[in-house]
């Protein structure tokens, strides 16, 4: 592989995108790794911005804190497939007010933003060759908040998360628990309270939560983006983490499921044998 030395202006590489659908229109940009190759398979980042780049001009949500993404020729983002939609003026990728830092999701249904951006993932997996098991997201304030809800309605979807100054819904702290999960706020912050992180880090090792990373940045306000996206190990973690295991695990619970629920003799002898891994051959 050429070595990559070059830096590149997100606004150079970006191409720009609108969701549509009955109506509806959700502006996002998209890039493709210049080299993409349709024999590989490509991670995907999705990137879901704060509250200062919501409009319709499909340019505020990589004109802030985005460039920093790409400031490091080696950095992986380089050659993933990135997603950054952008939030309508008069909504919020969660519609809950960020100043209570927690919610609870029977009372915050599912913002049309966010149903949108799971069709736009879906979208793009037709279009591109996607690496299903390494798909991220990640974002900071309102965006925080956006992550941790996709996160918790989506998990399945995800390889890893990385929700910075935001807040979720404890009460789904065991499902969580399975998702390699990096979170940051800042003790200070008085535009999301700092409880909105500590909550769900608390909740989710109480669960037994071992995937589970929590950086608080003493005497930071709400910028806590700033030092959390500028250690770029943060980044090369995300996209270290693959969801095959788990997925495998899901796979082979499910089997199990089935060759119970059909019953008749063997079936106890069979759940077993896939629990153990067994592959039984047919006679030729």
């Amino acid at each position: 592989m050429v070595k990559r030395t070059q830096i590149y202006n997100v606004n150079d590489i970006f191409e720009r995108r609108v969701y549509e659908s009955d109506g509806y229109k959700l502006p996002y940009r998209l890039y493709i790794p210049q080299d993409y190759d349709c024999g590989e398979k490509y991670p995907v980042m999705l990137f879901l911005h704060g509250a200062g780049e919501r409009g319709s001009d499909n340019e505020n949500q990589i004109n802030f804190h985005f460039q920093q993404f790409f400031d490091d020729p080696e950095s992986p983002v380089y050659d993933a497939i990135v997603i950054a939609p952008q939030c309508p003026s008069n909504s919020q990728w969660v519609l809950t007010p960020w100043a209570e830092g927690n919610y609870s999701t029977e009372n915050v249904p599912e913002s049309r933003e966010l149903e949108s951006v799971c069709a736009i993932l879906d979208e793009i997996k037709d279009y591109c060759n996607v690496d299903e098991d390494r798909i991220y997201v990640t974002g900071l304030s309102m965006g925080g908040f956006g992550t941790w809800d996709l996160l918790m309605r989506h998990g399945a979807r995800f390889a890893a998360g990385m929700p910075i100054c935001g807040g979720g819904d404890p009460s789904y702290a065991k499902l969580l628990s399975r998702i390699p999960i990096r979170t940051f706020h800042g003790s200070d912050d008085n535009v999301v309270p700092v409880k909105g992180t500590r909550l769900m880090y608390a909740a989710i090792k109480r669960e037994g939560g071992e995937n589970i990373e929590y950086t608080e940045f003493d005497g930071c306000g709400h910028g806590s983006w700033v030092p959390a996206y500028a250690d770029k190990e943060n980044i090369k973690w995300l996209f270290s983490q693959s969801r095959e295991e788990r997925r495998l695990k899901s796979e082979k619970k499910e089997k199990i499921k089935k060759v119970i629920a059909a019953g008749g003799a063997g079936a106890i002898l069979s759940a077993i044998l896939i629990l153990l891994g067994v592959k039984k051959h047919k006679k030729k």
